[in-house]
């Protein structure tokens, strides 16, 4: 080495020195602080990371009741449709038996024949 390059290191590693002196207390406390929020932000991602993925199974699971509402409402609709069908068909012959009801008058008429024809058979 020459004397040139020797004295270039000398003073390079007294304003260290100086610079140490002079800011070491600060940039100690500003690498603390810098430390410290390096810290805060990993705990940050990692808080937001957990969120993600509550938020990913929350909507998992929306969807999951949705697709279950939607059955239960097209099994709701099958189940009422049904029973309108059975009502229709129940209300049917209801109506066809009022209409092939033999009335009381007929009725007692159709015994008051077959009594006559039972006496006039024991009479013969």
């Amino acid at each position: 080495m020459n004397k040139n390059e020797n004295g270039v290191k000398q003073s390079a590693g007294g304003l260290k020195e100086i610079r140490e002196i002079i800011f070491g207390e600060a940039l100690n406390s500003i690498q603390k602080q810098l430390d410290e929020l390096k810290s805060e932000n990993n705990s940050l991602r990692d808080q937001i990371k957990i969120h993600e993925n509550n938020i990913s199974k929350a909507v998992t699971q929306i969807d999951d009741l949705a697709s279950k509402t939607d059955n239960s409402n097209d099994e709701q609709q099958k189940t009422k449709d049904l029973i309108d069908a059975l009502k229709n068909d129940y209300d049917k012959k209801i109506n066809d038996l009022k209409v092939s009801k033999i009335g009381k008058n007929q009725i007692g008429q159709a015994f008051i024949e077959w009594g006559m024809k039972v006496k006039q058979e024991d009479n013969s």
